[in-house]
């Protein structure tokens, strides 16, 4: 069954590429078409991801005793080499199950609204051709059921960001997006593959599972996860990131992890991504792609667990990344670069509490963090449509009676985010902030807890500050838009290239003298422009009338508000659920059986590895590693060897702490919503801090010490040296001297019978002679 999850959209994605250009030719009416296959390619996968998740003896079908067997789907074997051996193969255990539900719903949301979002589109086939292979893709990384094959969801991933953030190909600025994200993509990337290597070298497996020989039909395949938790944990020494163990494969892996989840330092792609259609904005951002470095952590925390240094280095890369990108968003006046911001400073989140051990933790904020992102995305893409494609919130204001359905839903997906009780992200980053500060992990250093759960804290004061000035700019104040004429950078292109014959979808304005205008839709096209001279100067001059998106586009927000609103609930802490009758943590429960669990700092064996830096047994805080590739549910810190979590209940101590923290978490955003609303409900175009406004010149610095370098050194060094002078030199100078050769011995062709002769006569004499000295001596 799971083979239909994956091929489902690549069904719809060739469907389209095949047929989807001659059925726009035809009639533009089948834009209606187009999107329906594509919708529906996602639907199929989301209900058959859906069955194979919660059905009786599914991966997420909880009600049976010790159901923690992985759902296996053999397709064949792809590679085997000696030792080496890749199926085409996919399993749904429990974290694979949670992506790829939620992975195939918010995709499917994203779908329905970007067939109103593009509607119009003179390439709309492609789109969401390029939009289907986006979601195989993903959805391959994730139910990949060993290392090789998720790195083949892994780049093709990267590929089709590259198709999609470039989509606008008559855009200098998406091209260079697009192709800015490919190289920094790849840069992570030969960590991926070289951790790839080290595995199998450690463990003489790429497999994430057992799998036995009636699953694969020849051999049994055994679990490289499962191995590595058989060995010994590694010392937590800096020496051990290059010692070439299962510490360095986990630097290797996490490399990787870091481009394709815009970690410092190759977090710079992410905000330039934007340059795509906003609906690709939505599904790189909030449920696809930036998320796979953090499922690839997940995923492999029998590795981690096992290399308590890298730990340490991902728990801070991830609160550096947090606070980092959340004091540049704050002074972003792009509405979807402030977004793009908070994405890469909750991704920091995500690593903080994969860091410190708390990896359920990080996929709940995963999961919640698809609801309300990918509800404040689309709610921007239903903004900028609504302004007739203006990003700048500068020359918004005061939208909310314009727009009520977007900024009701917008309004859920900004409380979500800031952590305001009863919304999902209240609970998912709360619990990563309290595992922060309780975490006895090995991988963490005494005090080093609070001093990361300090920075959490401080980020997440940065982000209710931050969407506040987003969701004032936007929607309260005045009508700014009215003052100026709307017409931004991403209106001004469009424009343009409607009138070149090459519009994309929000092209529906055709420019006179550069500015956009209001003619509207593309299908109306040669009547429109027609007209467009004739009322040039006034739509120059006029002011834009803000307007509601239509219901295709408002439904896949209000369902997602829902979402973003009680899908938290999944989730209630003990500590807060024994509040009310002793709520279950359905979400806890259902993933831990799935997750490695880190060992205690001041365990006997921990002790000693940290003390002495011997490579000791860890002492795990469940029982060993189950078949699904991790251990048995446990909090960091939480219990003693094999007490299952839903056991133990913590001591009266520790519940008040949690909830005083949980108390401290909650008035950190209502102090940062208020700030925020005070700082910009009057003076909403305050100036904020240069430095932060062009993003600490990165950019800047990076081109003056790596990317202008390596040009330099291409032109100069490369090509003028290396090719031109050494290869050309090379090819050039062996041409001319079997030129210059041939000139001479040519002149030996004389032409005249009689100087042939001559030569004849001279050479018998010579041969003559020859054979006389020869016998003469």
């Amino acid at each position: 069954m799971l083979r239909y999850i994956i091929f489902a959209p690549l069904a719809g994605a060739a469907l389209n590429w095949l047929v989807g250009r001659w059925l726009l030719k035809r009639d533009r009416t089948n834009e209606a078409l187009i999107g329906g296959i594509a919708c529906a390619a996602v639907g199929v996968a989301t209900v058959f991801a859906f069955i194979a998740a919660f059905k009786s003896g599914g991966a997420l079908h909880i009600g049976e005793a010790n159901n923690n067997a992985p759902v296996l789907d053999h397709l064949w074997t792809w590679i085997q080499v000696g030792r080496f051996r890749a199926d085409f193969g996919l399993g749904m255990d429990r974290l694979s199950g949670i992506y790829a539900c939620f992975v195939t719903f918010v995709g499917l949301l994203i779908h329905i609204f970007a067939v109103g979002y593009m509607h119009g589109d003179r390439s709309f086939y492609r789109f969401f051709a390029y939009l289907n292979l986006f979601m195989f893709m993903m959805l391959t990384l994730v139910l990949a059921d060993n290392l090789l094959l998720m790195f083949v969801g892994w780049e093709g991933v990267g590929l089709c960001s590259y198709l999609l953030i470039g989509y606008y190909i008559d855009r200098k600025e998406a091209g260079d997006a697009a192709k800015k994200a490919f190289v920094a993509n790849r840069v992570g990337d030969w960590g991926v593959v070289l951790g790839i290597m080290l595995v199998f070298a450690l463990t003489g497996s790429v497999s994430f599972f057992d799998k036995t020989a009636a699953v694969t039909g020849n051999t049994a395949v055994a679990s490289a996860l499962g191995a590595i938790a058989k060995l010994p944990l590694d010392p937590f020494t800096w020496h051990a990131l290059i010692a070439g163990g299962v510490t360095s494969a986990a630097l290797l892996l996490f490399i990787g992890a870091t481009g394709k989840s815009a970690q410092i330092p190759l977090y710079v792609w992410l905000p330039d991504a934007m340059a795509g259609p906003t609906p690709v904005s939505a599904l790189i951002h909030a449920a696809t792609m930036v998320t796979a470095g953090v499922y690839m952590v997940v995923r492999c925390s029998a590795i981690y667990t096992h290399a308590p240094t890298v730990m340490f280095i991902v728990a801070i890369i991830g609160a550096a990344t947090a606070i980092f990108a959340a004091t540049i968003g704050i002074a972003q006046n792009d509405i979807k670069k402030v977004l793009a911001y908070s994405t890469i400073s909750q991704l920091g989140y995500m690593f903080l509490a994969c860091g410190v051990g708390a990896f359920v933790a990080a996929i709940f904020h995963v999961m919640t963090h698809a609801f309300f992102k990918a509800l404040l995305f689309l709610g921007s893409g239903s903004v900028i449509t609504g302004m007739h494609h203006e990003q700048d919130m500068r020359r918004m204001g005061g939208l909310r009676k314009y727009m009520p359905v977007t900024f009701a839903t917008m309004m859920a997906g900004w409380l979500a985010i800031c952590g305001i009780v009863p919304f999902a992200g209240f609970f998912s980053k709360d619990e990563i902030l309290w595992k922060t500060w309780s975490t006895g992990a090995l991988a963490i250093p005494n005090g080093a807890g609070k001093a990361l759960w300090f920075i959490g804290a401080v980020t997440a004061l940065l982000t209710a500050i931050c969407m506040a000035r987003l969701m004032v700019m936007t929607f309260w104040g005045g009508e700014r838009f009215r003052e100026t004429n709307a017409g931004g950078q991403a209106d001004a292109a469009h424009a343009q290239a409607y009138d070149k014959g090459l519009a994309p979808h929000d092209a529906k304005t055709a420019s006179v003298a550069g500015s956009p205008q209001d003619v509207g839709h593309l299908a109306d096209a040669p009547t429109l422009i027609m007209d467009a001279d004739a009322h040039a100067h006034e739509a120059h001059h006029g002011p834009v009338e803000p307007h509601e998106s239509p219901w295709v586009m408002t439904v896949p927000l209000i369902v997602l508000a829902v979402l973003a609103t009680v899908g938290g609930l999944v989730g209630i802490p003990y500590a807060l659920g024994s509040l009310g009758g002793g709520v279950p943590n359905y979400f806890e429960r259902t993933l831990e059986p799935a997750i490695a669990k880190a060992p205690e700092r001041g365990g006997a064996a921990g002790h000693e590895a940290a003390a002495t830096g011997q490579a000791t047994e860890p002492r795990m805080l469940s029982r060993p590693p189950q078949q699904v590739d991790g251990a048995s549910p446990l909090s960091v810190g939480e219990g003693q060897q094999g007490e299952s979590a839903v056991e133990r209940t913590p001591a009266p101590e520790e519940l008040s702490m949690e909830r005083l923290f949980t108390g401290i978490s909650l008035a950190i955003a209502i102090v940062g919503i208020g700030l925020g609303y005070l700082l910009f409900s009057k003076r909403p175009l305050r100036p904020l801090p240069r430095i932060l406004e062009n993003k600490y010149y990165v950019d800047e610095i990076y081109d003056a010490a790596v990317i202008n370098p390596i040009k330099v050194g291409s032109r100069e060094g490369l090509w003028r040296l290396l090719d031109v002078k050494v290869i050309d030199g090379l090819v050039n100078g062996t041409g001319r001297a079997l030129r210059e050769t041939g000139d001479v011995v040519r002149r030996v062709q004389f032409g005249f019978v009689r100087s042939y002769a001559a030569i004849i006569l001279l050479g018998a004499l010579a041969v003559i002679g020859y054979f006389i000295f020869s016998f003469a001596r």
